[in-house]
């Protein structure tokens, strides 16, 4: 009996350790997951708690939550937060969930200038989604939308030019030919010659008659750069000779190489009964003459290398009895004493030099003269490059080669979204341009929104490039309102026959009224920008009797006459389409990602003059993503039984767990 009842006992013993030993088990393994979740929620506490020390200064300037990665390291930070909690859980009633840390890292930071400044961009618009609406969108699209149709007229407009030039081809080419061969030009209202020119040698006598040339205003400015020496052959110095027999044989080879080009361009003629009226098929049959000119100054020059004047005066005599003068026969009927009326294009472009700015501004020497060494440096770091047209130069080739460049002015507005809108209207309310500058903080720039859709170096540029891309806008929109007004029109037509008309050349007539028009919208335009930036009413489409520069005045390009004509105009409404809004759609038509890292140059820049010297935007973090490890004392796996059973002695296990956190 006695043995079976200590049976009975080790039995129940056993069972008692077995049962023990599987709620020890479950109830470890519960802390095991509540440990899990501890860590969890300790790393985002800890990392949460790093967010906190956030730049103050950005924030309070610009709305923008970034933390800066210098100074004390992220991890030590984060280790003192984990350390309060830990402490906190070995001193209380919860010492279950006591441990301690054995690693810390930050394994992944995301950056202000990342994925396209993907970061900067949510701020952004958190920040200004508490400001901007839909209704406010649909307004900016619903007075753009009526600018949306200058880029088809610019085309159309462009293509109008390029078919009158190449209407106009063969007209110019002869003007060349005549500048060549008789070294006669007509510009800026005057007739004048050339030194060198093929019929510069003279081989009988001297008269109008033996160059083919009876117009008096023309043979008055030809006759002194004729050379005689060829005739009487009374020469002192060879060398100076020599010099002028290859000059004028570079010019002959020229005029023989645009006589090519203007048989190639008569063979293509629409009308060839048009160019025979204007005597090009006798021009080009007189043509071969030139070639056997050309082979007299090469024989002069071989006979004079070998001999003196007199060795060979014979031979030269006999060889320029050939040499012609009179058969390329140009017509100056019309040529008056001053030869073609000034023309409003080279008004245009003795102004131009000056630049847009000395045009349009009341105060030129007003203007900020501030700059910043770097220009773009951020989108160049992450590689962001954006092919920006060159509108700076356009009204210059204008002037100088008849070149039309006015599209491609404005963007496709057809995707623009809130975001987008949101990004646009937090650059206008923390940067300054030239209508509405930022007093409160110092600024690197003070004409910040210029810099985000100009992104030169200095103010001055910045506002120069953006209204020379409003000047083309202005010229579309102009150019189509004289366009329609008929007393315009037949005042630049009376101009273009002034200016060419002499020539006879009708296609030519037609191409320079159409430059004129240019050239007239080009002036307008000078008043609407300077009217633009003195805050005045300046239509987005004009009416023809909305045109305030007559003519006479297209002449007169200058800051006083400009600036006076747009003080003129009225106030600009509650609801104009002003210079600020002009702004808005360049900004709308700027790569988003080139916005960004503009806005990002400008407030680095901003920081460190605003006595934050060591400040860089480029290290400021978003978000984090930390790694950490921690062990934790084993509570019920410690007893010596279950250790034996187990066959091990587990005191400690180690947890590692991950978050991502930002703002």
């Amino acid at each position: 009996m006695a043995s079976s009842k200590g049976s009975i006992t080790v039995f129940l013993s056993l069972t008692a350790i077995l049962i023990f030993a599987l709620l020890g088990t479950l109830v470890e393994t519960a802390r095991y997951t509540v440990c899990k979740n501890h860590v969890l929620r300790t790393l985002q506490t800890a990392a949460e708690g790093l967010l906190t020390e956030y730049s103050r200064p950005l924030y309070e300037q610009y709305g923008l939550f970034f933390i800066e990665s210098e100074g004390t390291p992220y991890t030590d930070v984060m280790a003192k937060y984990i350390g309060d909690t830990t402490e906190a859980a070995a001193k209380g009633n919860k010492d279950f969930l006591a441990g301690h840390l054995t690693s810390l890292d930050v394994i992944d930071k995301t950056y202000s200038g990342d994925n396209k400044a993907a970061a900067l961009r949510q701020e952004i618009t958190d920040y200004m989604g508490r400001e901007v609406t839909k209704e406010s969108l649909d307004k900016l699209l619903g007075k753009s939308s009526q600018l949306q149709n200058i880029e088809e007229q610019a085309k159309r407009l462009e293509e109008t030019v390029e078919k009158e030039k190449e209407e106009a081809k063969m007209d110019r080419q002869l003007l060349e030919l005549m500048r060549l061969v008789d070294g006669i030009s007509v510009t800026n209202g005057k007739v004048s010659c050339c030194r060198d020119f093929v019929k510069c040698f003279a081989t009988r006598e001297k008269k109008g008659q033996n160059f083919s040339v009876t117009e008096p205003v023309v043979w008055e400015k030809m006759k002194p750069q004729v050379d005689e020496r060829t005739r009487t052959w009374k020469i002192t110095g060879k060398a100076d000779f020599l010099v002028k027999i290859s000059r004028v044989k570079q010019i002959t080879e020229k005029a023989i190489e645009k006589g090519k080009e203007l048989q190639a361009a008569y063979s293509s003629a629409i009308s060839a009964q048009e160019s025979e009226e204007n005597g090009i098929q006798k021009i080009l049959a007189a043509l071969p003459c030139l070639p056997a000119n050309l082979s007299i100054l090469e024989k002069t020059e071989q006979l004079l290398q070998k001999a003196s004047v007199e060795e060979c005066r014979e031979d030269l005599q006999l060889l320029w009895q050939d040499y012609d003068t009179t058969s390329i026969v140009f017509d100056y009927t019309g040529v008056q004493e001053s030869g073609g009326a000034d023309s409003p294009k080279d008004a245009l472009k003795g102004s131009w030099g000056k630049g847009i700015l000395n045009l349009v501004c009341a105060n030129p020497k007003d203007l900020s003269k501030k700059s910043i060494a770097n220009p773009d440096m951020f989108a160049q770091y992450y590689d962001c490059n954006e092919e920006s047209a060159d509108y700076d130069s356009r009204i210059g080739a204008f002037a100088d080669t008849d070149t039309v460049g006015l599209s491609g002015v404005l963007g496709d507005m057809g995707e623009y979204a809130l975001d987008e809108f949101c990004l646009d209207s937090y650059i206008q309310k923390k940067f300054g341009s030239f209508v509405n500058q930022i007093t409160e903080w110092k600024q690197a720039l003070d004409y910040g929104l210029e810099y985000v859709v100009a992104g030169k170096g200095s103010d001055e540029d910045n506002l120069k490039s953006v209204l020379n891309r409003i000047l083309l806008i202005r010229t579309v929109v102009n150019t189509a309102a004289l366009y329609q007004d008929k007393a315009k029109k037949a005042e630049a037509q009376a101009a273009a026959v002034a200016v060419v008309g002499f020539t006879g050349l009708q296609p030519l007539i037609t191409l320079t009224k159409t430059m004129i028009l240019i050239t007239w919208a080009i002036v307008e335009s000078l008043v609407d920008i300077a009217g633009l930036l003195q805050q005045k009413e300046v239509p987005v489409w004009k009416k023809p009797s909305q045109i305030t520069t007559d003519f006479l005045q297209v002449f007169q390009i200058n800051r006083n006459a400009i600036v006076g004509r747009a003080s003129k105009l009225k106030k600009q409404g509650k609801h104009s389409f002003g210079y600020q809004q002009y702004l808005l759609l360049f900004l709308a038509s700027t790569g988003q990602d080139i916005r960004l890292y503009r806005v990002m140059d400008l407030i680095q820049q901003n920081m460190r003059i605003n006595a934050y010297k060591d400040f860089q935007l480029g290290l400021c973090v978003h978000d984090i993503k930390v790694r950490g490890t921690m062990n934790f004392p084993t509570q019920f796996f410690r007893l010596a039984v279950l250790q034996k059973m187990s066959g091990r002695n587990l005191k400690n296990y180690s947890l590692t767990q991950e978050v991502v956190v930002g703002y």
